[in-house]
Parts: C-alpha cells; structure tokens; sequence
C-alpha cells in the first residue's frame, strides 16, 4: 500500500507527486474533513481498523499470548 498526497482541482483528484502503480491500478482516496490534520486523519485509520485486529487477534490460538 502507499501513500500518495493529492490534491482535489475542483473536478479531479490530482497526484502532488509521480506515482509508481501498474496500469488501471484500483486506489482508494481518503478525503479528510477540512479542519482535519494529518495526526487526526491517521487515528481515524486506526479506529475504523479496531474492528478487523479485534477479529483476527480475538481466536482462541492467539489467547496463548495472554499468557506471557
């Protein structure tokens, strides 16, 4: 995965900077609010992927590292 700045012209988004990506590469644009910034942008990351560590460290294989 990478992070790629970018900016919104009014009509498009626009890449701040070349990027390396395979022809017809999907990507995902992360728009945060206006008043946002950068620390807050990623623990908003960070909380919308509680849920997913939550299923995958929450196993009972992984409750032997409970122990340690």
């Amino acid at each position: 995965m990478k992070l790629l700045d970018a900016h919104f012209d009014g009509k498009h988004i626009v890449l701040d900077q070349p990027a390396q990506l395979e022809l017809n590469a999907r990507v995902k644009v992360l728009a945060p609010d206006l008043d946002e910034t950068d620390e807050e942008t990623i623990k908003s990351c960070a909380h919308l992927s509680e849920s997913v560590f939550s299923r995958i460290w929450d196993n009972p294989l992984d409750a032997d590292y409970d122990k340690l």
